[in-house]
């Protein structure tokens, strides 16, 4: 048998009678977040609303036919397969009443083999382990129940993240169907079916799925935007202009990866400045009908880019706390987009402007606010920047923003939570702590990596060295993952000090031959004689009032 490949529908792949998915027990377990759900809703609205006539393409599909179960191995592709099984389960539970036949269908084939009710074929099997919750949680049907906020959602689900996602599924198309009142839900289910495509690539073994995979993962398509921009621009050159094209590309693109940069990324960012509002199609086709709508020939455009570059390049090598800080966030198109511009226009209040945003997105990051909940006003600042606007008109943005998400008070109570540990934002907060803890500006980057560990003072494993005598059951729940028990620490200290009393651990944080270079640490040890609930009540107002004097707008 050979690898064959297509570009197949999910109504190829969810609703053919003949087709049956099953994820292998070693494969890591379904892991997509709010983030990730947040932005594929956020995808699959835009693409609706801008191109719905045109297909949207959702990634690749790797199979392997596994003969012996009757089902496809799912080797990539399992989170973007199961987050569709749940979407589906979703549509099922809340809008079963306003869609006609066609929706329903596609919907009930995604879920089990419609015609062999008896037999009752699951279209999709997750691995062993996490069946019976999938199957009991989502695929017989969601009750959904009604919460006050999402942590005594997450509390109540205990981690389910089947379930979880099909709240947060839930809270998305509410909030998105309220904000575009023109769409019409049964359409916009059809369309997903018929218009959301992937690359499926059915493969003979597990080892030729698993070299395509990663073939994939390593080298990406073989012809990407950045070749079609390319390509489309020197289309029309004579030889001698030509030359000169090629050459400002080559230039171009090696000061941008002599300084560990993307050439895809700058021209991201180069999009964003141009257009200031969300792209509706790909890089290269957005950017071709900008340039053909304001009549700039391929030099006029290749030198701007060049000259944009030398911003961006300077922005993301600045030896500054702030861009520290800001390159933690997972969406870096907004801020990089922003400075970008702001540096590139000379616009005068850069400083103010920097620290603005650093607090805006943290606050959003914190409070737990998706990408929908920032894009627009980062769209807005970005086209007030362009346009040199004061910086009191972005800080008015920023408040509005802020006040109409309830976002200063969903921060605040996050910080104070009793499970900070585990966060995405656990680590740059306590490296906004650590970077803050001085009045000096010129840090080194610290990067997130495995050489920095978040040490719990007083330690998970609690039982040993006295720390239950110290602690009762429910202060050691309440406080353990706090932010006021967590520091920073070297991954070869974090094995020494283990579990180790209060005493012993400073002894092992204070060693001079493996001294630990974070501040925040240090205070630890200069101004903590013990460490109990006083002692965690008064860190936990000294660090949060450090935030908030850090964070303020």
């Amino acid at each position: 048998m050979e690898i064959k490949a297509s570009i197949s529908s999910l109504e190829d792949i969810l609703a053919d009678n003949r087709k049956f998915y099953q994820i292998p027990d070693y494969q890591r377990p379904y892991s997509w977040d709010k983030e990730n759900l947040s932005d594929l809703i956020d995808d699959l609205f835009n693409a609706y609303i801008d191109n719905k006539d045109e297909n949207y393409f959702c990634g690749s599909l790797v199979l392997v036919n596994n003969e012996k179960d009757q089902r496809f191995d799912i080797i990539d592709g399992q989170q973007r397969m199961t987050t569709f099984i749940i979407l589906s389960c979703v549509f099922k539970a809340l809008y079963w009443e306003q869609i006609n036949d066609k929706a329903k269908d596609f919907i009930l084939k995604s879920i089990q083999d419609r015609y062999e009710e008896t037999k009752r074929k699951l279209r999709f099997l997750t691995n062993e382990y996490n069946q019976n919750s999938f199957e009991q949680n989502v695929l017989q049907g969601i009750n959904f129940k009604e919460f006050k906020n999402i942590r005594e959602m997450e509390n109540d689900l205990k981690n389910n993240k089947y379930i979880i996602n099909a709240y947060y599924f839930k809270n998305l198309l509410q909030n998105k169907l309220n904000e575009y009142k023109e769409i019409n839900i049964n359409d916009f289910i059809v369309w997903i079916y018929e218009k959301v495509v992937l690359t499926v690539i059915i493969c003979p073994s597990q080892d030729s799925a698993i070299k395509i995979f990663n073939v994939l993962n390593d080298r990406g398509m073989p012809l990407s935007p950045v070749d079609i921009l390319k390509s489309s621009l020197m289309y029309n050159l004579d030889d001698e202009d030509r030359k000169i094209f090629k050459a400002t590309w080559n230039s171009i693109n090696d000061n941008v990866e002599n300084n560990g940069l993307e050439l895809f990324s700058l021209l991201n960012v180069y999009l964003y400045y141009t257009i200031t509002s969300n792209p509706k199609t790909r890089l290269d086709k957005e950017l071709l009908d900008n340039f053909k709508k304001n009549n700039k020939n391929s030099l006029e455009i290749i030198n701007d880019i060049q000259n944009f570059s030398k911003s961006y390049i300077d922005l993301l090598k600045m030896e500054d706390k702030y861009i520290y800080l800001l390159k933690y966030l997972r969406h870096e198109i907004y801020w990089t987009s922003i400075l970008t511009t702001a540096l590139f226009n000379n616009y005068e209040y850069f400083n103010e402007l920097k620290k603005l945003l650093l607090s805006y997105y943290y606050k959003n990051w914190v409070a737990g606010n998706t990408v929908a909940t920032i894009k627009q006003t980062s769209f807005r600042i970005l086209k007030l920047v362009k346009e040199k606007s004061d910086i009191q008109e972005i800080r008015s943005e920023i408040l509005e923003n802020i006040k109409n998400n309830n976002t200063e008070e969903n921060y605040m109570e996050n910080l104070k939570y009793h499970y900070v540990y585990g966060k995405k934002w656990d680590k740059p907060i306590l490296l906004m702590l650590e970077y803050f803890a001085t009045d000096n500006n010129h840090h080194k980057f610290i990067p997130l990596n495995a050489d920095i560990q978040i040490e719990h003072v007083l330690p998970i494993k609690y039982k040993e060295y006295n720390w239950d005598k110290i602690f009762t059951e429910d202060e050691r729940e309440d406080w353990t993952n706090a932010l006021a028990n967590l520091t920073l620490i070297s991954m070869r200290k974090n094995v020494q000090a283990l579990n180790y009393d209060f005493t012993r651990k400073k002894e092992i944080y204070a060693n001079k031959e493996v001294l630990t270079c974070y501040t925040i640490t240090q205070d630890i040890i200069h101004n903590y004689a013990e460490w109990n609930v006083k002692s965690l009540e008064k860190r936990e107002k000294d660090l949060i009032e450090k935030i908030s004097n850090i964070l303020s707008i």
